[in-house]
């Protein structure tokens, strides 16, 4: 695959349209459990279990480190959190949401959910990009 020129590092921060689905999930939970007619004991119940579920989903995005991976076109690998890897033959690419698939030199896979609003645009689009004209290489590695 021709790799287009400039930089192939690409930084992944937590992405906030994530955590704000997550958030709105537990507000919609909690309404209907406030408005169902079940037992107020389970009612309470389940209210603190969403409620813990929101502080955990709160701290783990605060607490998330941003994640890092570079393509190599000389070996036509790629470089994530510092391991070497290859895509893996499917990818989920739209226009505001990535889905990549890695596979180590161990044999462990990783993967990497990339929203729009995970990193810049601009590094979003050439990512996007990398990505569609690496799946349409005959020989690419999976």
């Amino acid at each position: 695959m021709k790799a287009e020129s400039g930089p192939n590092r690409f930084v992944v921060s937590p992405a906030k349209s994530i955590l704000i689905i997550d958030l709105s999930v537990v507000a919609i939970v909690s309404v209907l459990l406030v408005v169902m007619p079940i037992n107020f004991s389970i009612k309470c119940l389940f209210i603190a279990l969403l409620a813990s579920y929101c502080l955990i989903t709160c701290r783990s995005f605060k607490q998330a480190e941003n994640s890092e991976f570079c393509y190599l076109p000389s070996i036509n690998k790629w470089e994530f959190d510092g391991k070497q890897a290859s895509l893996r033959k499917q990818q989920f690419v739209t226009r505001n949401l990535m889905v990549l698939y890695f596979l180590t030199n161990n044999g462990e896979k990783l993967s990497q959910i990339i929203s729009i609003d995970s990193m810049q645009k601009k590094q979003h689009i050439r990512l996007r990009k990398l990505i569609i004209a690496w799946s349409k290489t005959p020989n690419r590695d999976g």
